[in-house]
């Protein structure tokens, strides 16, 4: 391509990654657009940790992309290459890093199919604007949601829908895509993410949670104006929704009771008193005819 002058090279970057050296270049390219194979097709995809997507295109069809889970069957050998390092530094830490940059690889590769595919499909593309950060502090789920890379997803998909000239619709953080039901739009309040199949009480639709998101996901496609803004609907097909229906369920503490003594809570310093009861009397001053 640089010999026939589509591509020249703009700059060139070394660097160390996993113990290899990578050089990575940036290239300036012309290329013409290449038509999808359904452009007016748009499709809903609902990221989760224990199907990596659910896919639901606006002819009602649902499609699944399971969840490779690199890093879990990886736990094993880097578990023994950890022991190792701690004995034998210098090999043992590449043989880890070895086994780091494989999985590295083996989750590129994944996202990369499935987004292209995607990309190469659908005219439009509706994905969810996730909080991946505070996912990632949920101890439990921090490794698997970083092995699923949801942000990867939606970066790759945002450059590969650009240079298709084809649309991505990225949902608002606070859409209820999973308590909405997909036939009827009745919201429920309350979802645990325990509860893994949808039950509409209005019109009595059960379907599975994810499958359920994408097919709200793919609606929203055509209530958007078309500037892939998730909040840019139509005000028009707007529908009321009930009190924390636009609110990710959360799970919370129970509050501690405050009670008598010193486990009741904080005890006002004297102070903090006195200086209340001066302003009290300044107040009765003012107060005073």
């Amino acid at each position: 391509m640089i010999d026939t002058g589509n591509m020249r090279i703009l700059s060139a970057t070394a660097r160390l990654n996993r113990g290899r050296w990578f050089v990575s270049l940036q290239v300036e390219e012309k290329h013409a657009l290449v038509k999808v194979a359904r452009p007016d097709a748009a499709v809903g995809i609902d990221l989760g940790i224990k199907t990596l997507a659910v896919l639901a295109d606006s002819e009602g069809v649902l499609g699944a992309e399971p969840n490779p889970r690199h890093l879990d069957r990886a736990q094993k050998q880097l578990r023994r290459a950890s022991r190792v390092v701690s004995r034998r530094w210098e090999k043992a830490n590449q043989a880890r890093n070895k086994i780091h940059h494989r999985v590295a690889n083996l989750r590129e590769d994944t996202l990369h199919r499935m987004t292209t595919r995607l990309a190469c499909e659908y005219g439009t593309i509706v994905v969810e604007d996730l909080g991946v950060a505070g996912m990632g502090r949920n101890r439990r789920l921090s490794r698997r949601v970083a092995d699923a890379a949801f942000g990867e997803i939606r970066r790759q998909l945002t450059y590969k829908t650009r240079r298709r000239g084809t649309r991505l619709v990225v949902a608002d953080r606070w859409y209820p895509s999973s308590k909405t039901c997909s036939r009827c739009g009745a919201v429920k309040t309350k979802l645990p993410l325990s509860v893994r199949v949808f039950e509409c009480d209005n019109c009595g639709l059960v379907l599975g949670r994810d499958a359920n998101a994408g097919h709200n996901l793919v609606a929203l496609a055509a209530r958007t104006t078309g500037t892939g803004a998730a909040g840019d609907l139509d005000l028009a097909t707007a529908k009321s929704k009930p009190r924390g229906a636009d609110r990710k369920t959360r799970v919370t503490r129970p509050r501690r009771k405050a009670g008598t003594g010193r486990a009741g809570g904080a005890i006002p310093s004297p102070r903090a008193g006195k200086e209340t009861g001066d302003r009290q009397q300044d107040t009765g001053a003012q107060l005073a005819p």
